[in-house]
């Protein structure tokens, strides 16, 4: 096993006939083969009522899963974070996210995951959504990064999930080293912007008729943020593409968001960026 492959999705919860999303996200989930698969807006079933998305999900993979609640009283069952692995699960922790507003629950979930070159920090979360609440995903990334970056692996660190910000936001320019924040500084990869410097990969798309009735579209909000690597070490992005953005005959698609892979080396590769 050289290298492991990632995919990050908002499942949009239960709404929008989330059954027959499923069915429609599956095979196209299936197909891209991940190790890993970062959730967010995930809906556990209520005790009694069968398996929640993150368990079906991880049932179809032949993996397991972790799940941390963001409203454990949500109508309709708990909500939250969750990670789907192949790769054995050595912990699980949960990181609270400061918000400013009642009921705008928000947190990060850590799995340390044990692959063949060591341990691989991992982490689903999902930032703030409203389009003026660029102060609190500020604060909220801050203490994500600081939180994430706590117990380095033998791996670089993998954060994953629904960031509701644009390439050109102080979020993301913090997170790739372009800014400071609250008097800190950081450095992460974008994967997908590390393949491709001129696309604009969009995850938050008109083509999707979940998201037409919005008054903002066409936007890059979802990503999988990976560690600083030394020169010849393990964590070159090898591959990285906009996923899960195809509609069934009927137009269906599995989310209001389009996915994102990615494929990280776990060994050292001549070409490492």
């Amino acid at each position: 096993m050289r290298s492991v492959r990632i995919v990050t999705l908002n499942l949009w919860n239960s709404a929008g006939n989330p059954e027959r999303r499923l069915e429609v996200l599956m095979p196209q989930l299936l197909a891209l083969n991940p190790q890993i698969v970062a959730i967010q807006e995930v809906r556990e079933r209520k005790p009694g009522d069968g398996m929640g998305q993150a368990e079906q999900i991880a049932k179809a993979m032949r993996a397991d899963f972790r799940f941390a609640a963001v409203d454990s009283e949500s109508e309709g069952g708990p909500i939250g974070n969750a990670i789907v692995s192949r790769l054995p699960i050595l912990s699980q922790e949960t990181l609270k996210l400061p918000t400013q507003k009642p009921g705008d629950l928000r947190n990060a979930l850590r799995c340390d995951l044990q692959t063949p070159s060591g341990r691989l920090p991992f982490v689903s979360t999902h930032l703030s959504w409203e389009l003026d609440a660029a102060p609190v995903r500020e604060q909220q990334v801050v203490v994500l990064d600081e939180w994430a970056r706590q117990r380095p692996g033998d791996l670089p660190a993998v954060m994953a999930g629904d960031f509701n910000c644009t390439p050109d936001s102080l979020v993301h320019q913090f997170l790739t080293g372009r800014a400071s924040l609250l008097g800190r500084g950081t450095y992460w990869r974008d994967a997908y912007h590390r393949r491709h410097p001129r696309s604009d990969g969009f995850t938050w798309s008109a083509r999707n008729p979940y998201v037409v009735r919005n008054v903002e579209r066409n936007r890059r909000i979802d990503y999988i943020f990976v560690g600083p690597m030394q020169e010849q070490s393990p964590g070159a992005i090898l591959h990285s593409r906009v996923v899960l953005d195809l509609p069934n005959a009927d137009d269906v698609y599995p989310s209001d968001h389009f996915g994102v892979f990615a494929e990280m080396a776990l060994v050292p590769v001549d070409n490492g960026i």
